[in-house]
């Protein structure tokens, strides 16, 4: 997968803090509903520097961009427990339910059917959360199961799309290789290592959030990881 318009820019200018218009322009059209949209968001202010205009990430767009960057944390020791999360909201009430899947899909949960998400991290503080802001009461259950070996592999396989997210991390593998090897021989490096690193939290923020055990078996994500962490040593 690659970045919209304004996830690039809002890289960019975490990376630099305040950018003159003229150089977002590079982006064409795109930039100005980027920036509007930032705009109106709290992400970014624009300021006047005599006759220059130039965009300022504020401290909104700073936790922003630290949350989308969530994802890229290790994670913990897995306790052997999935979490699932189960709901009947009646068709009158569709803009709730769809509110509630957004929701669960940006804490990482993946889908058994229907009405039946699941994880293996204990998120049972944000579907309280969750519950409460949605006023959904008794509408939402959680419970907690024990792992197996067979229930872990048929939980994977059914509840995340796994072919769409290894193409994806196959694709910012050999970009970043790429790019890589082209740092230290022109400007930019830092924006471009920011931007990959960028794009692989998003990725991932897609991809289970599946416990350590599982992930130390896979060499693609873990050639994905290694590949992050080369990035990271580019910007530190």
């Amino acid at each position: 997968m690659s970045l919209s318009t304004m996830q690039e820019i809002l890289v960019l200018l975490e990376d630099e803090k305040q950018v003159p218009m003229y150089r977002l322009n590079r982006w064409g059209r795109p930039a100005r509903g980027a920036l509007a949209k930032m705009k109106s968001l709290g992400y970014v202010t624009k300021i006047k520097d005599g006759d220059e205009d130039f965009y300022k990430i504020t401290e909104k767009g700073e936790a922003f961009f630290d949350k989308s960057l969530a994802p890229l944390k290790d994670n913990a020791k897995w306790d052997m427990k999935w979490r699932l999360v189960m709901f009947d909201i009646p068709e009158t009430e569709r803009g709730n339910r769809d509110k509630l899947r957004r929701a669960l899909t940006d804490i990482g949960l993946g889908i058994l059917q229907a009405s039946v998400w699941i994880s293996s991290i204990d998120i049972k503080t944000d579907i309280d959360k969750i519950t409460k802001n949605l006023n959904l009461g008794s509408s939402i259950k959680f419970f907690e199961v024990t792992s197996t070996p067979s229930l872990n592999r048929q939980i994977i396989n059914k509840a995340w799309n796994l072919p769409e997210i290894n193409l994806s991390l196959e694709r910012f593998i050999k970009e970043s290789e790429r790019a890589l090897k082209g740092m230290g021989k022109g400007n930019g490096d830092r924006y471009n290592a920011k931007k990959l690193i960028f794009e692989y939290a998003t990725i991932l923020k897609k991809d289970p959030k599946l416990p350590l055990e599982f992930v130390e078996q896979d060499e693609l994500r873990k050639s994905a990881r290694e590949t992050y962490l080369k990035l990271r040593k580019r910007i530190v």
